[in-house]
């Protein structure tokens, strides 16, 4: 081993601060939607589309900024990431009273700057690091991703009481500059590039974002305007469309976004089917909790407190329950720990206008602590029998289909909720009761309807874990 690659330990320590920053960024703005919608009094839909801007942003850019690495290398592909991740909140937190659609936009862009930061700290630890420590170095990854933003919501529930909710973007704004720094004094030129030529593709990298975004907006629209509103409608002819292309452009791809031969493997649709029907709980629970803790108690800070217990029991999910996978059957492990999910879901049904933190926090422990060791067996199962040369583009693929899980939930639950929010505060104030108390009531049967929903959703999702094929070789065996 020559001295450079004795190093990689060294040398990751930029990439790290960029993926902690990332983190703890997302968990600081995780209240954020929330408490501008209530701050600036504007309909309960509007919850969906603020936090779905930076979701969308993330997940539907992510392979197409994936692909940036191999023409702009590593360290251009991070600065670049890292610099629109910045301005993304401060921009955002410049926005008029009532600008809506100017904190969506910059809260996309800090999105796409953070689909452009995840695939570059991925590639360094495929590239670097020893073959026999890449374990090491997802684990250390993984710990990274789920273990600062445990401290971000806590913190910036704290830091929304007291100084609102631009505060806490300037903040996030201030952190990722220094992050910036580092990475501009500490991530050497010229590293990750391909050395031959690159067969981009431009089509793909235009019709990927298009096509999951009218997947994410279909149901947005239908559940806010109904289903078969012009704009539903819209929506779904342009995905139509552009699926269309898709499939004809991708094959005739040297080097497509998306690979369709992968994807038409039982082991990856059956999977994609399971994180779509719970991993989106993660984001869309995340959001309904805080609006309800707000309209119901006031109380901002209780909301980001349940918010970091979910993030500790998703932390603890992915080192312990994940692991198991390489000693039971990966299924059958993937099936018990959404049956946490579902015992989570399920918990939010006995949730009521007084509900505290210690329910409110059990229920978010048990749905984190279930999705995040979901998250590497799910990974495992999709790679099994694949050679390793086709490894790299299949994570790469899949990836897109489980970063768009969690704004599909959002999509979703989201306007589920505040939609039966506005529509029952509408129905109890026309009969004669305070606005106030009627959104208090309101709220808890639009969470217990959404909880049911969740809780549906769910179980068919651990009835399609049990369809997974078997992978697990026993060690005699093998």
């Amino acid at each position: 081993m020559d001295v450079e690659n004795k190093n990689y330990q060294k040398r990751f320590i930029p990439y790290a601060i960029a993926a902690a920053v990332l983190s703890l960024c997302g968990g600081l703005t995780a209240a954020v939607p929330s408490n501008i919608v209530a701050d600036w009094g504007l309909a309960e839909s509007s919850i969906t589309w603020l936090a779905l801007a930076y979701s969308l942003g993330a997940a539907s850019m992510a392979p197409v900024m994936g692909k940036l690495v191999d023409i702009l290398g590593r360290r251009r592909t991070l600065l670049l990431g890292l610099g629109l991740f910045t301005a993304g909140p401060v921009l955002a937190s410049l926005a008029p009273h009532g600008r809506m659609l100017w904190v969506m936009a910059f809260r996309f862009l800090a999105g796409v700057g953070a689909a452009g930061i995840s695939p570059v700290v991925m590639a360094y630890i495929m590239t670097e690091f020893p073959q026999d420590k890449l374990g090491k170095g997802f684990t250390i990854y993984m710990l990274l991703s789920c273990g600062m933003v445990i401290f971000g919501p806590a913190l910036g529930s704290i830091l929304l009481v007291r100084a609102g909710w631009r505060a806490v973007l300037y903040t996030c704004g201030g952190i990722s500059v220094l992050a910036l720094l580092a990475c501009i004094f500490l991530v050497k030129t010229g590293v990750g590039k391909s050395d031959g030529p690159v067969n981009f593709d431009y089509a793909g990298a235009v019709l990927v974002p298009v096509f999951f975004s009218m997947l994410l907006f279909i149901p947005t629209f239908g559940q806010n305007n109904g289903w078969l509103s012009f704009s539903t409608l819209v929506c779904a002819a342009v995905g139509a469309v552009a699926l269309v292309l898709l499939y004809v452009v991708e094959r005739r791809a040297q080097s497509p976004i998306l690979n369709g031969k992968f994807m038409a493997r039982k082991q990856f649709i059956l999977p994609v089917t399971a994180l779509f029907l719970s991993q989106g709980l993660l984001q869309s629970c995340m959001t309904n909790i805080i609006t309800f803790a707000i309209v119901t108690t006031g109380d901002r800070t209780l909301s980001g407190i349940a918010t970091s217990i979910l993030y500790v029991g998703m932390a603890i999910g992915t080192v312990v329950i994940g692991p198991l996978a390489d000693k039971k059957e990966p299924r059958t492990v993937a099936a018990v720990a959404l049956v946490f999910v579902a015992l989570g879901a399920a918990l939010q049904l006995r949730f009521t206008a007084d509900t505290g933190l210690l329910i409110m926090g059990t229920a978010m422990f048990l749905i984190g602590l279930g999705l995040g060791g979901n998250g590497t067996i799910f990974l495992k199962i999709v790679l099994s029998g694949l050679s390793p040369q086709a490894a790299g583009s299949g994570s790469g693929t899949y990836n897109v289909f489980r970063d768009m899980s969690a704004p599909f939930g959002v999509a979703v639950f989201v306007p589920l909720f505040s939609g039966r929010l506005a529509a029952g505060t509408a129905l109890l104030v026309q009969q004669g009761m305070g606005e106030n108390a009627a959104r208090a009531i309101a709220a808890v049967e639009a969470l217990h309807a959404t909880a049911l929903v969740q809780v549906v959703s769910v179980v068919m999702g651990i009835a399609v874990c049990i369809l997974l094929p078997k992978i697990y070789t026993p060690p005699k065996a093998a």
